[in-house]
């Protein structure tokens, strides 16, 4: 009767255990109730536009654990202003949850691509400066809110990266579910917008006239569909002379600020009341023209007469080309070429001269393309030859000669986002007065540099522009070779035998002024990094409220974006040591096989068995890949070896237990079906393993005390109660400290190898040796070999 109340008992606990979620969820709604009746404050002149409550937020391991907001920002907005709070989520009452450092990346028109564990972007990344700005907020979760405003933001979607600071996990502690505080942070966050109402719309492609008394004014226009520069005809109508100058400040869809613009110049309207500005702008897009009045030194300021007679007729050749799409039938798989009607590849082949420029754009979309990494690869066409690795062969020691048939050039690709700039000479790229290295410097000269390639992780959701300028060699110099021959130039001297690398020929060669290439193009998306993560993790998808993007999960040690970072990587030798630790370790259970059989425990034995088959390849299958060994799925295993070693002390216990055979055939198999639902329900929950041994342990001791009750003397032989059993418990206190308390991950595959080591030994001292009599109970008798267990097992002798 009372074994059918404890397992009523049991099934209750863990039924009403099972709905740990609802439980939590339930103590989430409470904190977001608190969260939203501290009301956020409206500051004046603002419009609360969104905001986002109780969002999940996890300590970084890879991009599978860090959440995303977004937020959508609209025009003419003078200031956004973001509020962020965090909070901890006690959900039991062990211990009490400390404030921790969560880290927000905010960033306009993609995911923030960053690397807070300290490993670094591949070599082939595109260069952080080459992106958007991407700002840093810091914040605890004790309940406190912080603001963050951003002056004059861009119009359209902002994203935001939320995650817990990162902590080397190495160095942090195993523990154990169920003994430690379980805290859960939760973000809220919202953002309000200050709108800009002073801006008036004119025609970018008309003369303007203003009063000079009516400055400082904001203007706004929008560009045509094209490449070609505004002319800005500016007219200062005064009745007085002017005392001070005039600035002109330009920035594309938002109002343009001292630090961010793409043309800033100044002007004297006393000397000249009508000036022309002509400037590069983004196709089809708004742009704001802020006029003020300037007084003091503008010497540090570009005069704008400079853009008036700038050198953008250059331009007048500059050719502007949609490519086509060609999507394919997974997650950020697209790619982008020349219209084609070959449905196996979209490479392009982009014929260049010199006497021209080609733009090319495409369009990465919002919200569906931006959750990847886009690659861009250019390559000029060379002949068969080149590419069969020939390089210019070198003659008659280390120069290389001249031969008619040799073109030399060079392709600078410019790569912008919104707009295209002008490729220059010098391997830069050119907007206005704004000068940045060029994305490519393709150059026939090197046959290292004939090919290059870039990867850009979660690309901004615009449309952006490639631009290829041909620039050929006017004059051929007679410059020797690097010493290794993989750089050449002309030489017009036939000299043999050894040559001084000291002397040069003071002859050179006209070059062309005209010339023609063919680049290779190839601008393609996919997962992860080229839809894979290197040999060393998996490519996965992390979803957050409709918001899709890709990310590798590493392993054996490797880390970094796309895994191939192998820094942190334990060597060989080290990784089978450690599994040689946790497995071997699991031999000595072989002993406690040997005592328990030579007990008369065979049930007992059976199980001990399958606890050290189970942890062995348990602990083979869940080693770095480089030297794991799996019998079978890695979840099966782990199932096997949770549950055999519960079964193991539920089994010891109702050994040392003195109960009849019968009860104990009844309490073994309601245990085996009550641990299979622990765990099932959390293998790794501290509650899973104390349930069965509490039980167990309260069955032990209520049988003693009915048992002595009954027959006023003790069961087992007095060195049982003196000696075995306070050095069993003493050896479980010490294992189960090991396990629960001291494992890092540092130092698991040695603590956790004693925890084997532990319990095996610890079962020889409790296992109770009173089915035999008078012997030495780590020694077999005879009796052994006549028991049941071994007729069984025993030839019958022939009729």
């Amino acid at each position: 009767m009372k074994s059918a109340y404890l397992l009523v008992f049991l099934i209750c606990y863990v039924a009403c255990n099972s709905d740990k979620e609802a439980e939590i969820e339930d103590k989430k709604k409470k904190i977001i109730e608190q969260l939203t009746n501290t009301r956020p404050v409206i500051k004046e002149g603002y419009q609360l536009v969104t905001r986002h409550v109780g969002i999940d937020v996890y300590m970084y391991r890879s991009y599978r654990t860090v959440s995303v907001v977004f937020y959508p920002v609209i025009n003419d907005i003078s200031d956004a202003l973001f509020t962020f709070q965090s909070e901890e989520l006690h959900l039991n009452n062990i211990g009490s949850c400390s404030p921790r450092d969560v880290i927000i990346h905010l960033k306009y028109g993609s995911y923030p691509a960053v690397n807070p564990d300290g490993y670094s972007f591949p070599k082939s990344f595109i260069d952080a400066d080459r992106r958007e700005n991407m700002y840093t907020v810091e914040l605890l979760s004790d309940g406190n809110n912080i603001t963050f405003s951003i002056k004059n933001p861009k119009p359209g979607i902002w994203y935001a990266l939320a995650y817990i600071k990162w902590e080397d996990p190495r160095t942090q502690k195993v523990e154990q579910e169920g003994l430690v505080a379980d805290c859960h942070t939760i973000l809220y966050t919202d953002l309000q917008l200050k709108s800009d109402d002073t801006s008036r719309y004119m025609n970018c492609y008309k003369p303007l006239s203003l009063e000079y008394e009516t400055l400082p004014t904001l203007f706004k226009c929008k560009s045509e569909d094209n490449l070609k520069p505004i002319k800005l005809d500016l007219n200062i109508a005064t009745t007085t002379v002017p005392t001070s100058k005039i600035t002109v400040r330009v920035q594309s869809e938002s109002s343009p600020t001292e630090d961010n613009f793409i043309l800033f110049c100044v002007f004297d309207p006393s000397v000249n009341n009508n000036q022309v500005v002509t400037f590069h702008a983004y196709p089809n897009a708004v742009h704001f023209i802020n006029l003020d009045i300037i007084d003091g030194n503008t010497s540090n300021i570009t005069d704008c007469d400079s853009y008036a007679t700038s050198d953008l007729d250059e331009t007048d050749n500059q050719t502007l080309v949609s490519l086509m799409r060609d999507d394919k039938d997974r997650f950020f798989a697209f790619d982008y070429g020349l219209p084609t009607t070959d449905l196996q590849d979209v490479t392009s082949l982009v014929n260049l001269s010199s006497n021209e420029i080609r733009s090319m754009r495409f369009e990465i979309n919002q919200f569906i393309d931006i959750g990847g990494s886009l690659t861009i690869e250019t390559s000029l066409l060379m002949s068969l030859k080149y590419y069969m690795g020939y390089k210019r062969e070198l003659k008659k020691g280390a120069l290389l000669a001249f031969t008619e048939e040799n073109q030399f050039f060079k392709v600078v690709v410019c790569l912008d986002i919104s707009h295209a700039s002008v490729p220059l000479e010098s391997g830069h790229c050119k907007f206005n007065d704004r000068i940045k290295p060029a994305l490519f410097v393709l150059n026939s000269t090197d046959s290292e540099s004939i090919y290059d390639k870039v990867i850009i992780p979660f690309p901004e959701g615009a449309l952006w522009y490639l631009t290829f300028r041909l620039f050929c060699d006017s004059v051929v110099c007679p410059c020797r070779t690097s010493h290794n021959g993989t750089r050449y130039y002309v030489d017009t001297t036939e000299n043999s035998g050894e040559i001084d690398s000291t002397t040069f020929s003071n002859v050179t060669r006209e070059g062309e002024t005209e010339c023609n290439a063919t680049v290779v193009l190839s601008i393609s998306s996919n997962s992860c990094v080229n839809g894979r993560c290197s040999n060393h993790g998996n490519c996965g998808i992390n979803t957050f409220s409709g918001l899709v993007m890709s990310f590798c999960s590493c392993s054996s040690g490797y880390g970094g974006w796309d895994c191939s970072d192998e820094s942190r990587v334990d060597s060989h030798f080290y990784m089978l040591l450690a599994v040689l630790l946790l497995t071997l370790s699991n031999l000595l259970f072989l002993f406690s096989i040997y005592v328990a059989t030579i007990r008369f425990y065979f049930v007992e034995a059976v199980m001990y068995l399958f606890t050290m088959l189970f942890s062995t390849f348990y602990h083979a299958c869940d080693a770095p890949a480089q030297i794991a060994y799996c019998i079978m799925r890695g979840n099966m295993l782990q199932f096997g070896d949770f549950y055999c070693g519960l079964m193991s002390f539920w089994v010891t216990l109702l050994a040392m237990s003195i109960i009849s055979l019968k009860l104990r055939s009844f309490l073994q198999i309601i245990g085996a079906i009550i641990i299979a639902l622990l765990t099932t329900w959390n293998m790794h929950s501290f509650v899973a393993f104390l349930t069965p041994v509490a039980c167990g342990a309260f069955i032990l001791l209520v049988s003693w005390y009915v048992d002595y009750k009954q027959t006023k003397q003790v069961k087992y032989p007095r060195s049982y109660y003196t000696t075995y059993m306070p050095l069993g418990i003493a050896l479980v206190s010490v294992g189960l400290i090991c396990y629960a308390f001291l494992q890092t991950e540092q130092n698991y595959k040695i603590v956790h190898s004693i925890w084997h080591m532990i319990i095996a030994i610890s079962v020889v001292f409790l296992l109770p040796d009173v089915k035999r009599h008078n012997v030495n109970p780590f020694l077999p008798d005879r009796d052994l070999y006549s028991s049941p267990f071994w007729k069984v097992l025993n030839r019958r002798d022939e009729p």
